[in-house]
């Protein structure tokens, strides 16, 4: 396998980029590279364009597979990019409507995947039904057969603490949770911090999560940088840094590749 960088030359070229590296596929816009430190619309230009670049090439053929970087949605929407996030828009480059996000570290074996995405805790409860569960749960399984696990095995997280405490703390549990995750043949609902204690201590190979933060603060405590973004359900491979832009610390210098390298390794793996 080849690698092909794909994006502005600019901004490979102010990353240190050699020919040892791979070729460049150029976007073309002619445009310098940002400023570390802050969104701002040329970067949200750069950036689409280098997503849209690298699916062209899936959709010739000439491409198994995208790795991408982690994107700042503010980016995206001042450069008038019409796409919330690259989950979105691969799912309607494949026409999968169903495809998902696996999270992971893959170096520990820590697996999850989220029922619901990028939307105000207020509306999660909201959002929650036995369709979109079903298809998390699905898409796990799938995701932990590709990484050869025959079987395996998955626990549903609860949506309140204790997971409801029988009703006492809120009644998702009792009313959806317990008869989806019977019928689903999952472990569950259990509550979501002994959950993810059973799951490092190996008892369970993946989770399946309600909302994002239930999965990302435990994912990232325990994996540091070093987590992955797994689009399952599409046709071609899709990975990516778990975390997001840090524009912080790409301002101050304190770079940290671990999650870019372990999406590399995973892409390849897959291939």
């Amino acid at each position: 396998m080849t690698p092909v960088l794909v994006g502005e030359k600019s901004v490979w070229r102010r990353a240190g980029w050699r020919p040892s590296d791979g070729p460049i596929r150029d976007t073309g816009l002619g445009l310098p590279p940002p400023r570390p430190g802050r969104p701002t619309p040329a970067g949200g230009k750069i950036s689409a364009a280098s997503f849209e670049e690298a699916l062209s090439l899936v959709a010739r053929g000439l491409a198994g597979g995208v790795v991408t970087a982690p994107i700042s949605k503010t980016s995206w929407s001042s450069a008038g990019y019409p796409w919330r996030d690259h989950t979105e828009r691969l799912a309607d480059f494949a026409g999968r409507p169903d495809a998902q996000m696996v999270l992971g570290v893959p170096s520990r074996g820590l697996w999850c995947a989220i029922a619901t995405r990028h939307v105000p805790l207020k509306e999660v409860p909201g959002r929650l039904n036995a369709r979109a569960i079903a298809a998390c749960a699905a898409t796990l399984a799938d995701a932990l057969r590709k990484l050869g696990l025959r079987k395996p095995r998955l626990a549903l997280c609860g949506l309140n603490p204790h997971a409801g405490e029988g009703g006492l703390i809120g009644t998702e549990e009792r009313d959806l949770l317990a008869p989806l995750a019977a019928r689903l043949g999952l472990d569950g609902p259990l509550p979501a911090d002994s959950a993810w204690r059973l799951h490092v201590e190996g008892a369970y190979d993946g989770l399946v999560c309600l909302y994002h933060d239930q999965a990302l603060i435990p994912l990232k405590a325990l994996g540091g940088l070093a987590g992955v973004n797994w689009t399952v359900g599409i046709p071609f491979v899709r990975t990516s840094p778990a975390h997001g832009t840090a524009y912080d610390a790409a301002a101050a210098g304190r770079l940290d590749p671990a999650a870019a390298i372990e999406s590399a390794r995973l892409a390849a793996r897959l291939l």
